[in-house]
């Protein structure tokens, strides 16, 4: 059951009233046609994103702190807080929209206890924890312990989050009912961890069917997962300003719009996504081989489909277009060569670069604004040379010693950029 008081309904109606009156503002169907442009291949202008960092590095002032002791509405005005964040502090290309997400009830009992380690941490001497990861996958005997999906619906909690959510917004922001949208999967990252990190890359070269092996039951288990919430009427469309994989909202005119009651969407209107960031040192052949032979069958799943994260890619590009018919959009992070694979996706692709983040962990933050002028003076200068589609998210923040200011003042460079060389 969910508890509040009438104190949680005053904050929560009082930060959905601030939310609506940034809603209303037309910027926001702007903003919306700029991603459905670059997601349709027929970009104006680059957009600007950011994502995943964590609320604690970003905090200033109290600004994303949550007062609510209810699970489950804490997490509804934490979503609030990080809107009214954003559109405070870094101008880039978000879109507030008029409504609130009721989370379905799901339990998904996801990969089990695949994960082993021992229990005994060290410590650097900065206090950094080392995990060892033991090996739960030795032998061909052993792929069976990649548990089938087991996925459940409480519904009489998910209409009681409905009911107290509508009493509470009533009036202010729309109630939108929301199962499971987001579909990127990482076979090896995964499977890799519950080999063991240690030599568990040599297994490649000394026991290929087992690696085989281990792929194709993932692959597996993870359509049967998703087919599973397709039955249930369980998923929600992201072609709307949701995360297609880990990169940027997925709005675009070449999938249907979301249901009307925020579930039952079907897989084939939909974007999927896979990387596989543990790979990014071996060659393509054993990419092609290994991963894009097993997740190309996961792919036909959706309409549209998005491939990596932090991996390098460049060098791959050509294989991942052989491999995903339905390919749409690359990431393109710091360990690709640009120039490359700015080149190879050409206007054909929406590229998704992320800028490096490190730079913004520079102890001389002088010094690092140059870095990171720079680099994105050179990514504009590729795109207009060939002809990108390109989507800016800079991601994978762990800290910015103490100064969100660091992250803003990107923001802004970022937007004074793009508008420079797209007037």
């Amino acid at each position: 059951m969910i508890s509040y008081t009438q104190q949680d309904v005053d904050r929560l109606r009082d930060l959905g009233r601030k939310v609506r009156e940034i809603a209303d503002l037309p910027i926001q169907q702007e903003r919306i046609a700029l991603w459905r442009n670059v997601n349709d291949l027929h970009m104006t202008k680059p957009v600007l994103y950011h994502r995943d960092t964590p609320p604690a590095v970003l905090n200033f002032e109290d600004e994303l702190t949550t007062q609510i002791e209810d699970p489950f509405l804490r997490s509804v005005e934490a979503d609030l807080l990080m809107r009214l964040y954003n559109w405070k502090h870094m101008p880039l290309d978000y879109v507030v929209v008029d409504y609130v997400k009721c989370e379905c009830a799901i339990s998904d009992n996801g990969w089990g206890e695949m994960v082993q380690y021992d229990s005994d941490l060290s410590k650097d001497r900065q206090g950094q924890s080392t995990i060892h990861f033991q090996s739960v996958i030795n032998t061909m005997d052993d792929v069976a312990k990649i548990p089938d999906p087991i996925i459940e619906h409480d519904e009489d909690e998910t209409r009681e989050r409905w009911r107290v959510m509508n009493e509470i917004f009533d009036g202010i922001l729309k109630v939108r009912l929301f199962g499971r949208c987001y579909f990127n999967i990482a076979p090896w990252d995964d499977i890799l961890e519950w080999m063991g990190m240690g030599d568990a890359m040599m297994r490649f070269y000394e026991d290929p069917d087992l690696m085989h092996a281990c792929a194709k039951r993932y692959i597996d288990c993870c359509i049967a997962r998703f087919r599973k919430y397709e039955e249930m009427g369980l998923l929600s469309s992201n072609n709307e300003y949701e995360n297609i994989m880990n990169n940027h909202p997925g709005y675009t005119s070449e999938l249907p719009p979301p249901t009307e009651s925020g579930i039952g969407c079907k897989l084939k209107d939909m974007w999927g996504g896979c990387s596989d960031q543990i790979m990014t040192s071996v060659s393509p052949a054993t990419s092609r081989e290994f991963a894009f032979a097993y997740e190309k069958e996961y792919a036909k799943l959706f309409g549209r489909f998005g491939y990596g994260c932090c991996e390098r890619l460049d060098h791959k590009i050509s294989d991942l277009i052989e491999a995903f018919p339905n390919l749409r959009m690359v990431s393109v992070s710091p360990f690709s060569k640009l120039e490359p694979a700015l080149e190879a996706l050409g206007s054909r692709y929406t590229a998704s670069f992320k800028p490096n983040s490190n730079y913004l962990f520079q102890p001389n933050f002088e010094e690092a604004k140059e870095l990171l002028t720079k680099e994105m003076e050179t990514v504009l200068q590729l795109c207009q040379k060939y002809h990108n589609n390109l989507v800016i998210n800079m991601k994978t923040i762990i800290t910015l010693r103490g100064e969100p200011q660091r992250l803003w003042w990107w923001c802004q460079m970022a937007r004074e950029m793009v508008d420079k060389y797209y007037t």
